[in-house]
C-alpha cells in the first residue's frame, strides 16, 4: 500500500505541473496585453517601461515560465502587480475558502451518502422520487442564482462595496457586527485564521484518537459523539483566548456561502450512492444474508452501504475540481472574501502572478483530497492492498 501511495503522489505533483504550466501559457496568449496595460495608464511611457521592467513583463515569456516555475519551487511565487507578495496574498484569502470547502464537502457528502442511502433501501416511492428529484435540481443549479435565492430566503447580502481591483484591501468579510469588531484590535482575518486552525487541529488529534482506540482497544466511537467533543473543545479554546465571540460572528457570516455550496454539492454523493447501493442490493450475498434473518439494519449498513462506499468516494474525487470551481464562483456571488473574489479580480486586472498563485493552491488542495481518498480507497478495497503486496514480492 505504501509503494501504491508513493506512486500516486508523484503521478498527482507531475500532472499538477503540467496543468499549471499549460494554464501559464494560455492565460498569456488569451489575455490581451498585461497588467500594465491595465492599470498603469495614468504613467507616461518611461514609468510604464520601467514598472514592466520590475515586474519582469518585458522578459521573454518561456522566461517568465522559468522564473515563476522555479520559484515555486522556492516557496517564492513572485509579487502581484499591486506590489504585494502572492504568498501574503493566499495566505489573507485561503482561511476564509477553507471554511466553507472543507466541512461543507464533508457536510454534502454525508448528506448525500444519507440520502442515497436511505432512497435506494426504501426503493421507488413519491417521497424517495421527490428527494431525488431536489437532489438532481439543486446539483444543475447554476450557481449565482443559487446563491441568489439562498441569500433571499436565509440571510440578506452585506453591502459592501468591492469593486473590481484595489488589491486584497477591497476584501471585506459580509454580515459580520460591525459593532462588535470596533471594540477590538483582531481582524476578522486574523480570527479566521484562528477558527480555521484550531478546528483543524482539534479534527485531527480526535480522528486520530478514534481510530487508535478502535484499533488498539476494540472501542468504536460514534462519529456523532467525535462531532460533539471537536465542538466542546474548539469552543471551549476559543473561549479560554477571549475570541469566542468573534469566532461565532465570522461563522455566522460564513452561513450563507456554506449552506449555498452544501445544497449545490450534496445531490452528486446521492445520486451515485442511490445507484450504487441499487446494484449492490441485488447481489447474491444480500439476499443470503436476508435469507440467514439478520436484521436490516444489518444488512443495511454493512452488507450494502459499506460496499457501496467505493464508487461514491471514487466520484468525489473526480468532482474535486468541480467543486472547487463552484465555491470559487459561490464566493463571488455572495462577496466572500475567499479565493474566489480574488481571482476574478486578478483575471480582471490580468493579474498573471495572482491568478497562477490560487491556481496553484487549488491544484495542490486536490492533490492532498486526492491522495486522501487514496487511502480510504484502499482501506476500503482490500482488493488495492492485495495487489500492491502482490507486487511488492514479485519484485
Amino acid at each position: 500500500m505504501t509503494k501504491y501511495l508513493i506512486k500516486q503522489f508523484f503521478a498527482s505533483v507531475i500532472k499538477l505541473i503540467l496543468f499549471l504550466s499549460l494554464m501559464f501559457f494560455v492565460i498569456q496568449w488569451i489575455m490581451p496585453g498585461d497588467f500594465v496595460d491595465q492599470f498603469a495608464m495614468f504613467l507616461n511611457r518611461a514609468e510604464r517601461e520601467n514598472l514592466r521592467e520590475s515586474l519582469g513583463l518585458d522578459l521573454p515569456m518561456f522566461q517568465q515560465y522559468w522564473l515563476w516555475i522555479s520559484g515555486i519551487f522556492r516557496g517564492d511565487l513572485g509579487l502581484s502587480g499591486f506590489g504585494f507578495p502572492v504568498s501574503r496574498i493566499i495566505e489573507l484569502v485561503l482561511p476564509p475558502t477553507l471554511l466553507v470547502f472543507i466541512p461543507g464537502t464533508l457536510i454534502a457528502f454525508g448528506i448525500g451518502m444519507l440520502l442515497g442511502k436511505w432512497t435506494a433501501w426504501r426503493g421507488k416511492g413519491v417521497l424517495s422520487g421527490a428527494t431525488t428529484l431536489a437532489g438532481i435540481s439543486l446539483f444543475t443549479a447554476f450557481p449565482p442564482w443559487l446563491a441568489w435565492l439562498v441569500a433571499y430566503f436565509f440571510g440578506r447580502q452585506a453591502d459592501v462595496s468591492r469593486g473590481q481591483g484595489g488589491g486584497i484591501n477591497n476584501l471585506a468579510f459580509p454580515n459580520i457586527s460591525r459593532m462588535l469588531w470596533i471594540e477590538t484590535d483582531l481582524r476578522p482575518r486574523e480570527v479566521a485564521l484562528i477558527v480555521f486552525n484550531t478546528a483543524l487541529i482539534v479534527s485531527l488529534i480526535v480522528i486520530v484518537v478514534s481510530f487508535l482506540l478502535k484499533h488498539y482497544m476494540k472501542w468504536r466511537t460514534p462519529w456523532w459523539a467525535q462531532v460533539l467533543v471537536i465542538a466542546g473543545v474548539v469552543f471551549g479554546l476559543w473561549y479560554k483566548d477571549g475570541v469566542h465571540p468573534y469566532a461565532l460572528d465570522i461563522l455566522s457570516s460564513a452561513a450563507l456561502p456554506l449552506l449555498t455550496y452544501i445544497l449545490l454539492s450534496f445531490g452528486d454523493t446521492m445520486i451515485i450512492m442511490q445507484s450504487s447501493m441499487t446494484e449492490v442490493l441485488k447481489e447474491e450475498y444480500i439476499k443470503t444474508a436476508q435469507a440467514k434473518g439478520l436484521p436490516q439494519k444489518t444488512i443495511r449498513e454493512r452488507h450494502a452501504a459499506r460496499n457501496a462506499l467505493l464508487p461514491v468516494l471514487s466520484r468525489l474525487f473526480i468532482s474535486l475540481p468541480f467543486l472547487l470551481a463552484g465555491i470559487v464562483i459561490i464566493e463571488d456571488s455572495v462577496n466572500w472574501p475567499g479565493m474566489g473574489g480574488m481571482i476574478f479580480g486578478a483575471m480582471y486586472w490580468q493579474d498573471i502572478p495572482t491568478v497562477m498563485g490560487v491556481l496553484l493552491i487549488i491544484g495542490v488542495l486536490a492533490l492532498v483530497v486526492r491522495l486522501f481518498l487514496d487511502v480510504m480507497a484502499a482501506y476500503l478495497d482490500p482488493r488495492i492492498r492485495f495487489d500492491d503486496d502482490v507486487k511488492s514480492n514479485r519484485s
